[in-house]
């Protein structure tokens, strides 16, 4: 996994503001400023592989597309200036925080990032259009500087209410004093980005659309799999090992949590008598049954007991026999 200091990606985002205000004052038609779409590949074995084609647009909207990438960053540049926000790395732990942090990853740890090399050739692409099927998964802002040998790709979720029309029956534009009628849908691009991109690393503003983008949910679910499967095999018994398995792939925030534990990875050295040793010396919320030869089982009443059940895999105690550390529940912070 790639790392980068935090000094480094900020100087590195610093570098990127820098090219945006440098092409400000070059012509937009002497830059490659593209709009481009990704759609699912039905005919690919793989499950995540996208075709890219390229929005045709007037002389207009490739300046408003670059003032758009422009403004987003240089107002998260204000804010971290002013502290208003800080500046860290990415965890799915800060998805509710999008106020609070610009998150950098360097995109050798993204994932389904393979997916997107073709976005940094300096290709052009096939045309398209937004109403064609299949629906697009989601949408890219990408402003070369060929000469300069800079890229910078802004990433946008896409949500079919940009299509603004698709189901009404008759379509008008405001006018001076009268309504006149359209006949073509009217396409709007969102006030926002999502995720940019900037020599190998990504700047994330909204954690859940850039989740969004780059199969973040088939990651987790990955990770799921091979999580299950080792629980499966230790001998820990469950009393009902279904009714786990089903409350960890229905609630994505569950295999959120599952993402944290097989990165920890203190699950694949559990025991039954770790589960002994909590269950006799803490006050833990999992709940064991005990059979009649004694053997104590983990037991869930309903699928919402799914949360301390991966809180036990994930060593959460304070007094850990795992790992002979002293740990602050839940946040994992070494205690002292």
């Amino acid at each position: 996994m790639s790392t980068a200091s935090r000094g480094e990606a900020r100087e590195h985002f610093n570098e990127l503001v820098e090219f945006l205000q440098r092409i400000e004052t070059i012509d937009t038609s002497e830059l490659g400023v593209d709009l481009l779409l990704a759609r699912l590949d039905e005919e690919s074995d793989e499950e995540y592989d996208y075709n890219f084609e390229r929005i045709s647009l007037d002389q207009q909207i490739p300046q408003e597309l670059e003032a758009l990438v422009r403004e987003k960053i240089g107002n998260k540049q204000s804010a971290l200036e002013n502290d208003n926000i800080r500046f860290t790395d990415y965890s799915i732990e800060n998805r509710e925080l999008d106020q609070t942090f610009v998150q950098y990853e360097p995109t050798d740890n993204i994932p389904q990032f393979d997916n997107f090399e073709r976005l940094l050739e300096g290709r052009r692409f096939s045309h398209t259009t937004y109403t064609e099927p299949p629906k697009p998964e989601f949408q890219a802002i990408r402003i070369r500087d060929d000469e300069k040998d800079e890229m910078a790709i802004a990433f946008l979720h896409y949500s079919r209410r940009q299509i603004m029309g698709r189901t009404s029956w008759a379509r008008m534009m405001v006018g001076n004093e009268k309504h006149h009628k359209v006949d073509d849908s009217l396409i709007s691009i969102p006030d926002r980005v999502d995720a940019v991109y900037y020599d190998d690393m990504m700047y994330i503003f909204n954690q859940s659309k850039f989740e969004k983008v780059f199969d973040y949910l088939a990651e987790y679910e990955r990770c799921a799999d091979e999580v299950l499967a080792t629980i499966q095999e230790t001998d820990i018994p469950f009393h009902d090992f279904e009714m786990f398995r089903e409350a960890v792939y229905g609630n994505n925030r569950v295999l959120r949590l599952m993402y944290k534990v097989h990165d920890r990875g203190v699950y694949k050295e559990l025991t039954s008598d770790d589960a002994a040793y909590i269950h006799d010396n803490f006050d833990t919320d999992v709940k064991f049954e005990e059979t009649d030869d004694g053997e104590k089982t983990i037991k869930m009443d309903d699928k919402r007991d799914v949360w301390a059940v991966l809180r036990f895999f994930n060593d959460d105690h304070l007094d850990s026999p795992l790992t002979d550390e002293q740990y602050i529940s839940l946040s994992k912070q070494d205690a002292g």
